[in-house]
């Protein structure tokens, strides 16, 4: 799984460094126009890799072919560097005009003024907000819900696994609520020859809050209300905090993580596995990608999760900048430059524009062409995306700290692996979260 970035430390140092930033963000931000009218932008992403950064330049070469007078440099960073990065360049005002973020990085930019909300506002809604899935742009939005953090550009999403091979030897066809992933588990739980009903993490990490995030939200519980109270403890986090643990009784035993889950899946000891569309790869070299399906835990609604890489505008550049920088970001997103980028990933990164999913471009590439049985249902979960902290329209950026702080996946862990008691582990995760917000 693609780690979560974000941390209380570096929205502090991000906060600190921000009236340094302020004063000087216009006269230093990186690029500009020479005397000879070329305006200069600069492109900071994590397409590290000499093949990605390929296929980001011949992007580049191709938009400055149609745009005159405007350049774009590509700035590749590392991700263990990435973060340091942003906060030392928004804090000295030369953040690059363009920035591809992760949905959280961006919500923290944005909390720091270093991102232009007029100018992603004016792409997203050149591109049509109609033209992107529900889910991409529901989780991508402001606190307050009236813009968005970025410009949604690709995504990964999450949900149930399931080798539809293994379940017809046993009857079953795919499962469409709680109640059928429960049986299907039910009937394959082997644990004596190893062999379990589903692969699904326990232990106290981001992996276990991200899949348990699912089953809650689908029952309709989240951390915060649209008024941002705490809602941890209640009647409906409560049924799902006991689902997933009858759940994950049919699962591999003690705190099972990210190579837990994907081994038992890959290696068939499981018929269902959570976890992220990166495992897409891996099943492939294991020979059934044809026979593979994705569900969403689904009780009140389907519910996924995942991430949205979005393209932050930088605040305080001249207007020639801006308009440079959005020309670039739309580019980016017109059809074909967007299969371009997602073609760096096959498997991995998905689409988030609905044009893009069904177009022979994208369906019909050689190492995508395995999974086009899997189109259709990875289109519904970034429609039905959904994150802990995004509700009524709103997406609280205290989310981050609950995450880093593991309250939700520790309620998970003593629960399910300590086999602690529901209500008092649900009245702790709820004091520790209403503490953060304090």
């Amino acid at each position: 799984m693609k780690k979560k970035v974000l941390s209380v430390l570096l929205i502090t140092a991000m906060a600190a460094t921000l009236a340094a930033g302020c004063a000087g963000k216009e006269k230093d931000t990186e690029g500009g126009s020479d005397k000879g009218g070329t305006v200069k932008i600069q492109f900071m992403h994590q397409q590290v890799e000499q093949e990605r950064q390929d296929v980001v330049q011949e992007l580049i070469d191709g938009f400055e072919s149609e745009n005159e007078g405007i350049t774009v440099e590509s700035i590749p960073v590392n991700e263990d560097d990435y973060d340091s990065k942003i906060v030392a360049l928004g804090g000295s005002g030369e953040l690059p005009a363009i920035i591809e973020y992760s949905q959280d990085q961006a919500k923290t930019s944005v909390a720091n003024q270093f991102t232009s909300l007029d100018a992603v506002q004016a792409v997203v809604d050149e591109v049509g907000e109609d033209a992107f899935y529900e889910g991409a742009l529901e989780v991508t939005k402001t606190e307050d819900g009236s813009g968005y953090v970025g410009v949604p550009l690709c995504s990964w999403v999450q949900g149930i696994w399931v080798n539809t091979a293994m379940l017809q030897e046993k009857g079953f066809d795919v499962p469409e609520n709680w109640d059928d992933v429960l049986e299907i588990a039910k009937a394959f739980n082997d644990p004596a020859n190893k062999k379990y009903g589903i692969a699904m993490p326990t232990s106290e990490s981001a992996f276990t809050e991200q899949v348990f995030s699912q089953f809650a939200l689908s029952n309709g519980a989240n951390v915060f209300d649209s008024d941002k109270n705490v809602t941890v403890n209640t009647p409906e986090m409560k049924e799902a905090v006991e689902y997933y643990k009858e759940l994950a009784s049919y699962s591999m035993p003690g705190s099972t993580e990210v190579a837990d889950v994907k081994d038992a899946f890959v290696g068939k000891n499981a018929p269902m596995a959570m976890y992220s569309t990166y495992i897409l790869g891996a099943v492939n070299e294991a020979g059934f990608a044809g026979d593979l399906a994705l569900v969403l835990p689904n009780q009140k609604e389907q519910v996924a999760y995942g991430t949205i890489t979005v393209l932050g505008i930088a605040e305080g550049m001249d207007e020639a900048q801006t308009d440079a920088a959005k020309k670039f970001v739309s580019y980016l997103l017109e059809k074909d430059n967007n299969i371009t980028w997602l073609n760096m990933a096959p498997g991995g990164i998905q689409p988030v524009l609905k044009a893009v999913s069904g177009d022979p471009a994208f369906t019909d590439m050689d190492e995508r062409k395995v999974y086009e049985n899997l189109n259709d249902d990875i289109a519904v979960a970034v429609e039905n995306l959904q994150l802990f902290g995004t509700v009524g329209g709103k997406n609280f950026t205290e989310m981050g700290d609950v995450t880093n702080t593991g309250a939700i996946s520790k309620l998970i862990n003593n629960v399910v692996v300590q086999n602690a008691d529901v209500d008092k582990e649900l009245e702790t995760a709820q004091s520790a979260v209403e503490g953060l917000i304090k």
